[in-house]
Parts: C-alpha cells; sequence; structure tokens
C-alpha cells in the first residue's frame, strides 16, 4: 500500500520562505522593495550629526563631472551651493531602494538655486542609467564621474551620499542605503544653503 504525504501548513510556510529568499538572493528588484519596505517603517534613516561627530571636515576635491549632454561641470565651480552627490548603479539593490527617497528629495529642492543635485552613475553607461530613470519616473539629473575621486570619499561602496555646503566643505558622507526623504534630512539641507 502506498502512503501518501501530508501536505502541512508548516511544509507550504517553509517552501514559500524559500522561495522567498531565493528571490531576494537572485533578483535585485525584489531586494530592493525589501529594503524600501524596511525604509517606510523607519530603518536606514541618515544621521548627518553622527557624521560631524566622527569625520573631519575637508575641502571640496575639483572633481569633474559629465552630464547627459556631455558639459562638463567641477565641483570646485559649484559653490556656493550645497552639493548632494549620490554614486549609485542600475543593478545595485540598495541604490534602486534609495533611489525613490532621493527623487522625493530632489522635487523638493530641484528650484532652489542654492542647491544642486548630480546622480553619479558609476557604470558611465548613460543610456542604461536614463532607461533606469525613465521606467521609474525620476527627473533627476544625471552624470558620470570625469575625474578622479579620492578613496576617502569614495571607497567602491554603492550607494554612497555626499553633502558638502555652500562653502566647498565636506558635511555629510554616507555608505549605504538610507532614506533621504525625512524631515530631519531635509532640515539639515536647508541649514546649510
Amino acid at each position: 500500500m502506498i502512503q501518501r504525504k501530508k501536505i502541512s501548513a508548516s511544509n507550504i510556510f517553509s517552501s514559500l520562505f524559500v522561495a522567498f529568499a531565493l528571490l531576494v538572493i537572485f533578483n535585485p528588484n525584489v531586494k530592493g522593495y525589501v529594503i524600501r519596505g524596511l525604509m517606510s517603517v523607519g530603518f536606514f534613516q541618515p544621521d548627518p550629526e553622527a557624521y560631524k561627530q566622527h569625520e573631519s571636515f575637508a575641502n571640496i576635491p575639483d572633481i569633474q563631472f559629465k552630464d547627459t549632454s556631455g558639459n562638463v561641470t567641477s565641483l570646485s565651480t559649484l559653490k556656493p551651493k550645497v552639493i548632494f552627490i549620490n554614486y549609485w548603479a542600475t543593478w545595485c539593490p540598495p541604490c534602486i531602494a534609495e533611489m525613490p527617497k532621493v527623487n522625493e528629495l530632489y522635487k523638493k529642492f530641484r528650484n532652489d538655486p542654492k542647491v544642486v543635485f548630480l546622480l553619479v552613475d558609476v557604470d558611465n553607461d548613460f543610456p542604461k542609467a536614463k532607461a533606469f530613470m525613465l521606467k521609474n519616473g525620476y527627473k533627476m539629473p544625471l552624470y558620470n564621474q570625469v575625474s578622479n575621486v579620492p578613496d576617502s570619499l569614495l571607497d567602491g561602496t554603492i550607494p554612497t551620499t555626499l553633502v558638502f555646503n555652500k562653502n566647498g566643505k565636506l558635511i555629510y558622507k554616507h555608505s549605504g542605503v538610507a532614506d533621504y526623504s525625512s524631515k530631519k534630512f531635509e532640515e539639515f539641507i536647508q541649514e546649510n544653503r
């Protein structure tokens, strides 16, 4: 006589959990959605005050970037503006997760002449980056890096976000995902204009 195995609720739950875990591991979009969900409940909040306590201020390096029209911009020419730089890539789950929050911050300051945003695609692939922005409805300014960035600013971890104040001093650096749409971070940008 053949015995039939019963499918229990715990077996179904375990199978669903394994399937979800595999999706998170192998699909950057799913991983991005999970991280975004964690952001929505309060995880990954940026803390500019903690940076001030742990890092020494640095003068703005003369790094150059090229926009999608081919225009080259030097950071030193952007003074006396607050400069928000976000290094990211289309394949990076934490980058995908934080991009809507960066976009929300950008929308708040896009018409402010004292604040400039540089979204730097580390792959230097404008067509792919533009397609990503278009697909997601983001209208943030895209750049590629033209000159080298000191390791003290970008150590290879993405996303990495840098904020320089109007005097060209580094006032914030964070490697990893963060929710930049928070009221606290918005006030931080306003205070440094």
